[in-house]
């Protein structure tokens, strides 16, 4: 069974397309986890509506409100399933999506499965067809994640449960900006193989109101502080991987200055950029060996207004 944990949060104009697509998987052992992080709207209204005369096994998991952090720990220690599936509550998933992540776990004796996902700007999943797949060791996940050569968020991803738990993964929940990179390198750290999938199955609705549009720059800077922290641990757990480790917070620094860019005007941005030391970014990035990242850094380093401008035009 596949426990299917989906973080529920004033989101009750947009969980129905999430809901009827897990609703709609060829695959239907399994459970639907529902944490309500202290939901103030009609969610729980939507998801009677949804759900109340279904087969589906559900279930309402109620907390008060913690971020999306707490609220996905929350459902990880009351999974019940061999495996463990994560859904943003506005997003949507091919019909295929558990059966073809799950059969690819088994078939590779993987520790997880992971696809290619789609920005949208519409609650819609990408149709694809594409079979390609490829198994990475750890050293191959360590490096495909530093550059970003391929696509790594968590509701893209399924886990072993018993990994998860016996490796202690968690999410950080001081963490409130880009929560999901620590999650992932946990993951990488402690996992000897993954199977990627090129084929698209999850629909990433961008939407103004959700977290990545709206977060302030002292969530930005307190989790630079707490994910600085997050890898001086990991630093004292894995000693033979300092070189890459080394390379963690650069890389989060410059992907948290692009997303600023967008997210902030100049002087905020400038703030960020003064207290992630952005000067410092060239000297600490050249070991990723990434071209994007390399020319991001050198923008950054001669000019911090240039790399404003540059960045708020290429998310835009």
């Amino acid at each position: 069974m596949i426990s299917v944990i989906v973080p529920i949060y004033n989101v009750e104009n947009y969980l129905k397309p999430c809901l009827e697509s897990i609703c709609k998987q060829t695959y239907q052992d399994f459970e639907l986890l529902l944490v309500n992080d202290g939901t103030k709207d009609n969610s729980l209204k939507v998801i009677d509506e949804v759900l109340g005369n279904s087969d589906i096994n559900y279930h309402v998991i109620n907390k008060e409100n913690g971020g999306l952090s707490s609220a996905r720990n929350a459902g990880i220690k009351r999974a019940k399933g061999e495996y463990l599936a994560f859904v943003d509550s506005d997003d949507v998933i091919s019909a295929d999506f558990l059966s073809t992540l799950l059969s690819n776990i088994e078939k590779t004796d993987a520790q997880f499965a992971f696809c290619a996902y789609e920005f949208e700007k519409e609650q819609i999943c990408p149709l694809d067809d594409n079979g390609k797949t490829v198994i990475f060791d750890r050293n191959q996940l360590m490096t495909a994640f530093l550059r970003r050569t391929i696509d790594f968020v968590v509701p893209s991803m399924m886990f072993r449960t018993a990994f998860i738990l016996d490796n202690e993964i968690f999410f950080n929940e001081k963490i409130r900006f880009s929560e999901d990179q620590p999650f992932i390198w946990d993951a990488i750290l402690a996992s000897e193989k993954a199977v990627y999938l090129y084929k698209k199955m999850y629909g990433y609705y961008l939407r103004e109101s959700s977290i990545m549009h709206a977060t302030p720059a002292d969530k930005i800077i307190s989790s630079y502080r707490e994910y600085a922290l997050f890898v001086d641990k990991l630093k004292g757990q894995y000693p033979n991987d300092i070189k890459v480790l080394d390379l963690i917070i650069p890389r989060w620094s410059l992907g948290a200055l692009y997303s600023s860019a967008a997210l902030c005007d100049y002087r905020t941005f400038k703030t960020i950029y003064q207290e992630m030391d952005g000067q410092e970014l060239l000297r600490k990035i050249k070991g990723i060996k990434d071209l994007k990242s390399y020319l991001l850094a050198t923008v950054s380093f001669l000019s911090p207004k240039l790399l404003y401008e540059l960045c708020n035009r290429m998310s835009h």
